[in-house]
């Protein structure tokens, strides 16, 4: 519960709040409901990523779509991994393991030089972990699952208007219920 709060009061502490007086016709002549959305382009992306967990490493790849502004960016991910070592082992406790996980995220531009764009986010979102065991060929079993929370920081190269690449560094952990074994450092690298 300490780290929701840490991570609320970071981001209430950096994200500015300004007001717009709708009432004036000459700041808005539109209306207020057009104005919310001036500036607000789609956005979606297709990457790829690796994560080290220990001494294990997984990749795995994921979309996302969503919408932007000149300074935020809020987006509906789906993605998953695939682990080189199975519940941390070399395939002796498990034959196979995967996770899917869905969620928001959230981003703020806080940076912006030549055609590059630098983001703060963090993703929330639901994981599920999916292990294939030894004894039970061929049957998934549902592991763990829970609240994934994932602080990361990407930079953003703008090719066209439509178009850019990313790459980012990330630290995920479960937020509830904790599993010590899904949290750690990866990059993402995103091609669309």
């Amino acid at each position: 519960m300490k780290k929701i709060l840490s991570v609320l009061l970071l981001l209430l502490m950096i994200i500015p709040v300004s007001a717009v007086d709708t009432d004036d016709p000459d700041l808005n002549p539109e209306g207020w409901w057009n104005a919310l959305w001036d500036g607000v382009y789609p956005t979606y992306d297709l990457y790829a990523r690796s994560v080290l967990m220990g001494d294990s490493l997984n990749f795995g790849g994921g979309f996302s779509i969503g919408a932007e502004t000149d300074v935020f960016r809020f987006e509906y991910y789906l993605q998953g991994d695939y682990f080189m070592s199975p519940l941390g082992t070399e395939g002796t406790a498990a034959a196979m393991e995967m996770d899917f996980e869905t969620g928001m995220s959230l981003g703020w531009k806080f940076l912006k030089f030549w055609a590059f764009d630098v983001y703060i986010a963090c993703d929330i979102g639901y994981y599920m972990q999916l292990v294939e065991t030894h004894y039970q060929p061929g049957k998934q079993t549902i592991g763990f699952n829970g609240i994934m929370l994932r602080p990361k920081l990407m930079t953003e190269l703008n090719i066209g208007k439509w178009y850019g690449i990313s790459l980012g560094v990330f630290y995920q952990f479960p937020l509830y219920p904790f599993y010590n074994r899904y949290q750690g450092v990866g990059i993402m690298v995103s091609i669309l």
